[in-house]
């Protein structure tokens, strides 16, 4: 898959060619890279004026990289490409299609880090990179992007603390980052004020300390899912105030202390998972 500008002022700008194999498969039988205009091809959309503003394949076996030169797609807002078996990693020039609103790329074989140049991203909303092979950091970057709401990317190989700087994204509604089991450190106190989060989930990570008290500010979450993990300590008294909250996942851990009577006070709860405790 790749991309050339054909003219600043022409109708179309954006133009795509598989180049995989000789033969591509079936779902690709009306990519023709002779045609300058990729606006009928199956996967696309385009804006009126011909410039491509979504890229949706799912569960087709493309075993292909993404492009290095994805920043050609500057009036790109959804790239979808899942469960796709995509190769290689993702390209920092990802960071440059400025008018991003969804990145989803999960149940893939990417590889690398996650590019900081996403943080660029001033109008992304979903990233969505969860079931892959993603290495490094989660990049503290990712706090530049004010309108994100959804952060998937649990099921990786990331490693290192989860930035504090998270905290400043007031819109986040879901983070997701279980099952990267070499994610270590605190919880970050700073979380407490993302006042629009319904789920997080940390679970099968090395996450250590205490819970902290600072998330009983998230009066709109549903979901609290940090299991096997090295939390200790006691369970915040401060949790009774998630008043919407529905499902509290702390087994598995090394918690100690009583169950604090504040959980009585959470009438949405329906399940308390907290065996095999200290």
């Amino acid at each position: 898959m790749s991309d050339s500008v054909t003219g600043q002022h022409q109708s179309v700008t954006d133009r795509i060619q598989i180049h995989s194999s000789p033969a591509p498969h079936s779902s690709f039988s009306h990519w023709n890279n002779l045609d300058p205009n990729p606006c009928n091809w199956t996967y696309i959309t385009c804006s009126p004026q011909g410039y491509v503003t979504e890229i949706i394949i799912k569960s087709v076996p493309l075993e292909l990289p993404l492009p290095p030169n994805l920043s050609a797609f500057q009036s790109l807002k959804r790239i979808v490409i899942s469960d796709a078996n995509l190769t290689g990693t993702i390209p920092v020039d990802i960071g440059y299609c400025t008018q991003l609103t969804t990145i989803t790329l999960g149940s893939n074989s990417l590889v690398g880090s996650i590019p900081a140049s996403i943080g660029r991203l001033q109008y992304l909303e979903d990233l969505i990179l969860s079931s892959n092979q993603l290495t490094g950091k989660i990049p503290v970057e990712l706090s530049n992007c004010t309108s994100l709401r959804k952060i998937d990317i649990y099921d990786n190989l990331l490693s290192g603390a989860i930035p504090a700087e998270l905290g400043k994204l007031s819109l986040l509604e879901v983070l997701r980052a279980g099952g990267n089991k070499d994610i270590v450190g605190k919880i970050p106190d700073e979380l407490g004020d993302c006042s629009n989060l319904t789920v997080l989930g940390l679970a099968d990570t090395r996450v250590s300390g205490s819970l902290p008290a600072s998330l009983g500010k998230l009066a709109k979450l549903r979901t609290l899912s940090i299991y096997t993990t090295m939390l200790s300590g006691e369970i915040p008294p401060e949790i009774g105030n998630c008043s919407e909250l529905q499902n509290l996942y702390l087994y598995e851990n090394s918690l100690s202390g009583s169950i604090p009577p504040e959980i009585g006070k959470l009438e949405k709860l329906e399940s308390l998972f907290l065996w095999q405790n200290c």
